[in-house]
């Protein structure tokens, strides 16, 4: 038996590939650009054997770009022999973007471990496993899907060029990443003597594993390329925003302690807003693709989330200081009694009536566009009055659309017309603003902001 959303072939191959007399699929919740599946091969001796189906529905962020499943499945086929802990490769499709490994038993959500001394112990045991993924010697991993390894500064620039193409692809117009780039593109890091390592690329809490208080595995390796080790370090400091690190000072020091290398505060900042960049282009071409298949509420929350923090990396990486939110405006229109009855009913009649958890997060996230919804209606038309004059004052003429002045921005910045100082202030009141009107929507995301890389290697408590 398969999943609704799974075809009959695929299943028929779950089966083939395992030597199963049946399987049974349970869809997995989660994943923003990805698919994945609990499948159960039920064996002829009797047995079943616990395994994950990663697939490629079509619709996410990296469908269709260089980060190929194939491309992934090679990584953990390589890694299998290693120390590095994943879950071990089953087989892949043939033809079709997906591929089976053993299900590893345990928990993704590092901030639902209750006890802090288990959470700063499983927090520990994942930099001593990502120092041991960066020790190991890139040219006796058998990866030929990553290219050959090679200069550094070129591979970082592969990932640029890579991410560039991606930001394109999702229609671009947005200042501050177009920003980003050039920051990215005119501060490129000397190689000195760093070495080329496997970087995870979106590592952190939230893409290990867990289970009685011990590291189960690594997971979620799509992103997977030749790179700086200060690459995945910055990739921590981005998901540290989303879920937080225990003591993440002392958990560099263990990096540094375990690795052999000690973490630089200059690159760690360029790293921090490469991660950042991705995040931010990732979750916009979510958003500009437009399909309902696909978590839009996250995408939207996340995209707001990750281009604020995209700015905020920025104005720490040149020391420019970051404006304060913009209060709460609380104001009502005649239709927001409408909104009110809506969410109620969601809250209190919808929801509890349940129980596929799947349906259930796809509630919870049109109760989320409606807290949206309601808050542009209310506060939108004043916070684009006061974006479009920002603009007409930045370009010097009359913007009266946002979306067109935003693009202009970003057109004048490639031209050299702008300076990037002069655009970096707008883009973090911009931040504010479209923040503004995601907040209910947002929860305790809309109160997340970047941690100085200072403060954070000297151990001050994040934001």
């Amino acid at each position: 038996m398969g999943a609704d959303d799974l075809s009959p072939a695929l299943v028929a191959w779950l089966a083939e590939a395992t030597g199963a007399t049946r399987v049974t699929v349970a869809r997995g919740v989660g994943g923003a650009s990805r698919a994945g599946h609990a499948v159960d091969a039920h064996m002829p001796d009797g047995s079943t054997r616990p395994l994950w189906l990663r697939s490629d529905p079509g619709f996410g962020p990296q469908s269709g770009t260089r980060y190929s499943l194939r491309r992934e499945a090679a990584v953990y086929r390589a890694l299998g022999p290693t120390p590095v802990r994943v879950a071990e490769l089953v087989a892949v499709h043939p033809d079709e973007p997906a591929f089976l490994l053993c299900r590893i038993e345990g928990e993704s959500r590092f901030d639902r471990i209750a006890d802090p001394a288990r959470q700063r112990s499983v927090a520990r045991q994942f930099v001593e496993q990502l120092a041991t993924l960066h020790r190991l010697d890139p040219r006796r991993l058998d990866l030929p899907e990553l290219g050959e390894p090679g200069r550094l500064g070129d591979h970082v620039l592969d990932e640029i060029a890579e991410w560039e193409r991606q930001y394109e692809a999702a229609g671009g117009g947005v200042p501050v990443v177009t920003l980003a780039f050039a920051w990215l593109r005119s501060n490129l890091p000397d190689d000195g003597d760093w070495p080329v390592v496997l970087v995870q690329g979106d590592t952190g809490p939230g893409n290990f594993m867990f289970a009685g208080g011990e590291l189960a595995a690594i997971t979620d390796w799509e992103l997977a390329h030749w790179g700086d080790l200060h690459d995945d370090l910055g990739w921590i400091l981005v998901r540290d925003t989303l879920e937080r690190f225990p003591d993440l000072a002392d958990r560099l020091r263990d990096y540094e302690r375990c690795s052999g290398h000690r973490v630089d505060r200059a690159r760690l900042r360029y790293f921090r807003v490469l991660a950042q960049v991705r995040a931010t282009i990732g979750t916009l071409a979510g958003i500009r693709g437009r399909d309902g298949r696909a978590e839009i509420a996250w995408q939207l929350i996340y995209n707001t989330l990750h281009t604020r923090l995209l700015g905020e990396s920025l104005a720490d990486a040149a020391g420019v200081p970051v404006p304060p939110p913009l209060p709460d405006a609380h104001r009502s229109t005649p239709r927001s009694w409408v909104y009110d009855v809506a969410l109620r009913d969601l809250r209190e009649v919808v929801l509890p009536a349940l129980d596929d958890p799947f349906a259930a997060t796809r509630a919870k996230g049109i109760a989320r566009l409606m807290k949206h919804l309601q808050a542009a209606d209310a506060d939108g038309p004043e916070l684009d009055a006061a974006e479009r004059a920002e603009l007409t004052d930045l370009l010097g003429r009359a913007v009266d659309d946002v979306e067109e002045g935003r693009r202009a921005v970003c057109a004048a910045l490639g031209g050299g017309a702008l300076a990037p100082e002069s655009v970096l202030p707008y883009c973090l009141r911009q931040a504010a603003r479209d923040t503004a009107l995601m907040r209910t929507a947002m929860g305790a995301l809309a109160e997340r902001h970047v941690t100085p890389v200072d403060h954070v290697l000297a151990g001050d408590a994040a934001s």
